[in-house]
């Protein structure tokens, strides 16, 4: 019997678990976020909030070189008091062209530890722009650069 009342509490748990889940994918659907960068006009910001996003960049450093096939590991942090969404992007300095991007939507966090890679692939010397943007629920949006070379 007892085994049997474990396993009901079991399964309560994991229904309150999802709906809780469930709740929250729903509410940040409302607000409009549809991973494309465009909000629709639908999300609903604070205009008490004039705190900015801080980003901090450990990986890569300003100015890195690069060799065709490495690894560009880009690593780094953000703090805010709620967060809403980012994106980290690769541009080719040349020509402007996205090399690489990732969103991310992390409604009301106050710290995200971010982490992307890019393998590089290129047959000419390369400079690479490496822009990291967050926004947060005041829609205060920070970003902050770093440049890097590749060589073939």
């Amino acid at each position: 019997m007892k085994a049997k009342r474990n396993s009901s509490i079991k399964y309560i748990h994991a229904f309150v678990l999802c709906w809780a889940c469930l709740t929250l994918v729903f509410s940040c659907s409302r607000s409009g976020y549809n991973g494309s960068g465009d909000d629709g006009g639908d999300h609903q910001g604070s205009e008490n909030d004039t705190t900015y996003p801080v980003i901090r960049i450990d990986r890569p450093v300003a100015n890195q070189v690069f060799s065709n096939g490495d690894t560009i590991k880009i690593e780094g942090s953000v703090t805010d008091n709620g967060l809403y969404r980012g994106k980290i992007r690769i541009t080719n300095d040349l020509n402007g062209a996205v090399i690489n991007e990732q969103a991310y939507e992390i409604h009301f966090f106050t710290s995200y530890n971010f982490s992307f890679s890019h393998k590089t692939a290129v047959s000419v010397v390369s400079d690479y722009t490496v822009s990291v943007e967050f926004e947060d629920h005041g829609l205060n949006t920070t970003t902050k650069t770093v440049k890097v070379k590749v060589n073939p």
